[in-house]
């Protein structure tokens, strides 16, 4: 049992994808005990703002007025570092972020996140994921809730989301526990909590989404009891029920005329594609009135390739679409 103080541990699992890896954690123990909070990010590690965050973390806990355990795993995809690899782990080209619950015995992708759940943050209160901002994409300041259909946990949940000062939370209906999914679906399955965060854009460190992801952890610390005090909120969020992946409907060039966190109606063109003549050859349109979650920034784009997420409200939840993206 580690003492009271901040350490650095060495991370390995018994897990024959994981052999010959290793992760640097951090283990933050307060003088009194509490509850255990885990944080990861790198989960893709473009997303640079939410690492940041996690690194300025071990100052922000001060383990002398702890209450509890604060777990810090700062990037978790390490293969993808060398690359750059954008949402994938480049050993299986896999996206970790849909690969929970995972498999002991799966590809490395699998593995870590059976790992992630099952050893690194199984006793925890609730698992912290931080997310937003790959090379090619804008991402609002929105947070994700996992809903099982059990009133007490979905509320607790969503308490969770909140404590990030989100503009949009979106809560996801419980059929997508049938599937292999983010952090926050595989935590709910085994109806333990997690909170999902997304904000940032193209690999940038960003004061105000560092800050989006600190303070979001601060305030769920402060939920917890773990610590007396935490940043105040700024803004209300919206809450959403479905989360839509928008499709271009040709290769293109495409010229975005949405931004992240607009409000569109049914209907309206979210970008329009030309070809190289500066043709219009394709127009891309909302599916539904909605919330922009993110949306590409490059604007060369393949056929079919998801080019804009879409949070609605509204009755008749509908479960995403699944991609290796985001």
């Amino acid at each position: 049992m580690l003492a009271s103080g901040t350490h650095y541990v060495d991370l390995r699992w018994p897990f024959p994808a994981l052999a010959g890896w290793s992760w640097q954690g951090i283990e933050i123990v307060g003088a009194e005990p509490g509850p255990h909070l885990a944080i990861v990010a790198g989960i893709h590690v473009n997303e640079t703002s939410s690492i940041e965050a996690t690194l300025r973390l071990q100052s922000l806990f001060d383990p002398a007025r702890l209450r509890g355990r604060v777990s810090l795993l700062p990037l978790a995809n390490m293969p993808a570092v060398p690359r750059w690899s954008q949402y994938v782990c480049p050993l299986d080209d896999k996206n970790i972020n849909f690969s929970f619950p995972g498999k002991a015995d799966g590809t490395f992708s699998e593995a870590l996140a059976y790992a992630l759940l099952n050893e690194w943050a199984a006793d925890a209160d609730c698992l912290v994921d931080l997310h937003g901002g790959d090379l090619c994409e804008e991402v609002s300041h929105f947070s994700i809730s996992q809903r099982i259909g059990d009133a007490e946990f979905d509320a607790r949940n969503l308490a969770i989301a909140q404590c990030f000062d989100a503009e949009l939370i979106v809560q996801l209906d419980p059929s997508h526990l049938d599937a292999p999914g983010r952090s926050c679906t595989g935590r709910a399955a085994r109806r333990q909590h997690a909170a999902f965060a997304e904000a940032g854009k193209l690999g940038l460190v960003e004061e105000s989404n560092v800050l989006f992801h600190a303070e979001g952890v601060l305030r769920l610390a402060r939920l917890l009891g773990m610590i007396d005090s935490a940043p105040a909120h700024r803004r209300a969020p919206i809450l959403l029920d479905r989360y839509l992946w928008v499709p271009a409907p040709d290769a293109a060039f495409y010229r975005y005329r949405v931004r992240p966190g607009d409000k569109v109606a049914k209907g309206t063109m979210i970008a329009e594609g030309v070809d190289m003549r500066n043709q219009k050859v394709a127009e891309v349109i909302a599916p539904s009135d909605g919330y922009i979650l993110w949306t590409l920034t490059h604007a060369l784009v393949n056929r079919d390739q998801f080019i804009v997420g879409l949070g609605v409200e509204g009755a008749n939840p509908h479960p995403e679409r699944s991609l290796a993206a985001a």
